[in-house]
């Protein structure tokens, strides 16, 4: 019985959104592509051979055009009103059947593989559970939840937060689907709990290292980043020298640009990229068509069209949006002169 995928592309606007365009935040990349292509990537090398991707109406068209074709096959299902988890897993239940399943949120991902995990699923309704400590102080598991970890006899001595991906055994979906899920989205896991064990399956409970979720904030998105650039291949291409020094793990799209420069991966950069003159360091994405010229740039996301030039000390732990300017200005008076959008950070030092 193949294996297959359920991706939830959730409507909304992040709220701390440093780039008001944008519209879906599964969309935004990490790495030079979305967040939902490096989920389908994880789900494919889990052996998942059939996704759905779920999502409203009002983006749909958007998701669609911004997939690449894929080994799997993908279908879409769409929903009127905006998207929610529970609603997703009951518009997908039909088309998934009795085959085994696993749910993932397209805005996050795991720190480690999800093979790890689907080796858990037995030949019957099994349920997965995945938890993680909670990187914020706000993070904590519903009081559902800690039930089902005293029934599962999990325990844990620091605070867990629920990851965005959960997994079902062969006849577990429709078990899910038809369990009570009231407004918030939070499903009862006792009576899921119950329900999967009378059906002969088990409860199972896991320990992420941890999962990151972009809502918007910047700093989400560079640890999602850091999760993508940690499992770049180590057989990537290289340029040609052109007074270039280059350690470590980094791609560079053929049709990049790069000269006098030193290169730490992991690091990525995209197609029409121009770096000259630079420091890139580990942990940083450079966007197709950006621009990077005398400037040293570190643990960061450098968006396409972007350019950052002489700034005059070192970018890092920076997100730059598309086509945005960061440079040095030499005219006199001198003087700080900035251009920042709503909810946009910005630190002087």
């Amino acid at each position: 019985m193949k294996l297959c995928g359920l991706v939830v592309v959730e409507d909304g606007v992040p709220s701390r959104s440093f780039e008001a365009r944008t519209r879906v935040p599964a969309l935004e990349h990490i790495a030079n592509r979305p967040i939902i292509e490096q989920v389908l990537d994880g789900l494919e090398h889990a052996g998942v051979e059939e996704v759905l991707v779920a999502s409203s109406v009002a983006i749909a068209h958007e998701i669609r055009e911004r997939l690449e074709p894929r080994g799997a096959e993908v279908r879409y299902l769409e929903q009127e009103a905006p998207l929610d988890l529970p609603t997703a897993i009951r518009i997908a239940a039909p088309a998934i059947g009795e085959a085994p399943c696993i749910v993932h949120r397209a805005t996050g991902l795991l720190d480690e593989p999800l093979g790890r995990f689907v080796g858990r699923l037995r030949d019957a309704p099994d349920a997965l559970l995945i938890v993680h400590q909670a990187s914020s102080p706000d993070e904590h598991l519903s009081p559902a939840t800690q039930d089902m970890l005293h029934l599962a006899e999990f325990n844990a001595d620091h605070a867990l937060g629920m990851a965005g991906v959960w997994m079902f055994g062969p006849g577990a979906m429709p078990i899910v689907a038809s369990s009570p899920w009231p407004l918030g989205g939070d499903v009862d896991l006792t009576r899921l709990g119950q329900r999967i064990s009378a059906a002969g399956g088990v409860f199972h409970v896991e320990l992420a290292d941890s999962w990151r979720q972009y809502r918007g904030d910047p700093l989400e998105l560079l640890e999602l980043n850091r999760i993508v650039l940690d499992r770049l291949d180590s057989g990537m291409r290289r340029p040609a020298n052109n007074g270039n020094s280059i350690e470590g793990r980094v791609w560079i799209h053929e049709a990049a640009s790069v000269h006098a420069s030193v290169i730490v991966g992991p690091t990525v950069i995209g197609p029409g990229a121009r770096v000259t003159d630079s420091y890139i360091g580990p942990y940083t994405s450079i966007g197709e068509r950006a621009c990077v010229e005398g400037a040293e740039v570190e643990r960061s996301i450098i968006s396409a069209g972007a350019s950052v030039k002489h700034v005059g000390g070192r970018l890092v732990a920076s997100v730059v949006g598309r086509d945005a300017r960061v440079f040095r200005d030499f005219s006199l008076p001198r003087a700080l002169r900035l251009r920042v959008g709503e909810g946009t950070e910005v630190a002087l030092c």
